[in-house]
C-alpha cells in the first residue's frame, strides 16, 4: 500500500519547462505496477484536480481522500549536475488520518509505503494506527525535513523523529537528509545510519544520487556500498529517489538480502533516467541489465 499526495508538477530543464503529475505515490506507483506487485494507493488530491489521478497505472486501486488545494512543485535543473535540483512548493496541510483508511482491510498487505511530500501528510498517529497491524512500514522521510518558506524549500532537523522511527521497519532518504536528520556532528553515513537504526529501524538505506547508495542493515550488521550504474542516456531525473524506494521494496518481496535489493533499485533507477517519466520496464530487463555489470 502506498500513502502520500499527489501533486502538480512543473520540471524545468535546459531552457524549457513542462507541465506533469508528480509525487512519490505517482511514480512509485507506476513502479510497482511494472513490476507486477498488487498495489493500493491511500492519495490526497483535490476534487478538482481528481482527473489526475487517470494518469496512475490502471491496475492500482485508487483510494482517494479529497482535500481542499492539491500540493505544487517545481522541480528547477539548472545545469547537466543531476544532483543539483532546486525546488519550490505550495504546500497545503493535508494530513492522512487514520479514519481515511479504515476502508482497508490491512491485514492482506505485506508492507506498507509511506511517502509524505511535507511534514503534514502522515501524521504521528496514523503510524500508530498502522503499526497495530503488524504490517512492515517502509518510510520515505525526505517530507518531515521539508520547510517552507515564501514557496522556497529548505530542510530543518526533523524534532520528533524518534517516535515516527519506533513503527519503522526500512527509512530511506538522501545524503543531505541522513546529515541534518539528527542535528549532530556524525559526519560517516555508516554513523549516522546505525544510530537511526537504534531507534527503530532494521534498515536505513541512503541514496546518494550519481554515486550510488549506502545501506545499513541492523540484522546483518553489515554495511553495503551500492553502485550507480551508467545509463545509456541522461533524459529525466524526476523521481529518482521514489524510483529506487519502490523497487527496493518490491526486489523485499523476493530476497532479504540489502545488497540484492540496493542492486536491483540501482539499476532500476539508471534505467528510469533514460526516459521521460516514470519508470516502466520489467524485472527481467533490470535482472539483464545487471548481468552486464556484476
Amino acid at each position: 500500500m502506498l500513502i502520500g499526495p499527489v501533486t502538480r508538477d512543473t520540471i524545468v530543464k535546459g531552457g524549457s519547462s513542462c507541465h506533469s503529475v508528480g509525487g512519490a505515490v505517482y511514480h512509485q506507483s507506476n513502479v510497482l505496477s511494472s513490476l507486477g506487485i498488487d498495489t493500493t494507493g491511500v492519495i490526497t488530491i483535490s476534487a478538482d484536480d481528481k482527473e489526475l489521478l487517470n494518469f496512475l497505472p490502471e491496475d492500482i486501486k485508487v483510494l482517494p481522500v479529497f482535500v481542499p488545494q492539491t500540493m505544487e512543485f517545481e522541480n528547477i535543473y539548472p545545469n547537466h549536475d543531476l544532483n543539483h535540483r532546486i525546488q519550490k512548493a505550495k504546500v497545503p496541510k493535508n494530513p492522512i488520518k487514520p479514519e481515511n483508511i479504515l476502508r482497508v482491510d490491512l491485514k492482506f498487505f505485506d508492507a506498507v509505503l509511506l511517502c509524505p511530500l511535507s511534514p503534514y501528510d502522515i501524521p504521528l498517529k496514523t503510524l500508530r494506527y498502522l503499526s497495530e497491524f503488524q504490517i512492515p512500514i517502509y518510510l520515505g522521510a525526505q517530507g518531515y525535513l521539508r520547510q517552507v518558506k515564501n514557496g522556497q524549500i529548505f530542510l530543518e532537523p526533523w524534532e520528533d523523529f524518534k517516535e515516527f522511527l519506533g513503527y519503522v521497519k526500512l527509512l530511506f532518504l538522501d545524503e543531505i537528509e541522513a546529515r541534518i536528520i539528527l542535528g549532530t556532528k556524525l559526519f560517516e553515513l555508516r554513523q549516522i545510519a546505525e544510530k537511526l537504526t537504534s531507534f527503530g529501524p532494521e534498515e536505513v538505506i541512503i541514496t546518494r544520487g550519481d554515486r550510488g547508495a549506502f545501506i545499513y542493515s541492523r540484522i546483518t550488521g553489515g554495511s553495503y556500498e551500492i553502485p550507480a550504474f551508467p545509463p545509456k542516456n541522461i533524459y529525466d531525473p524526476t523521481g529518482l529517489g521514489d524510483t529506487f524506494m519502490a523497487a527496493y521494496a518490491a526486489e523485499k518481496l523476493q530476497t532479504s538480502d540489502p545488497e540484492k535489493c540496493g542492486i536491483f533499485a540501482s539499476m532500476a533507477s539508471s534505467l528510469k533516467l533514460e526516459i521521460r517519466g516514470s519508470f516502466r520496464g520489467k524485472r527481467e530487463l533490470i535482472y539483464s541489465r545487471i548481468k552486464r555489470y556484476i
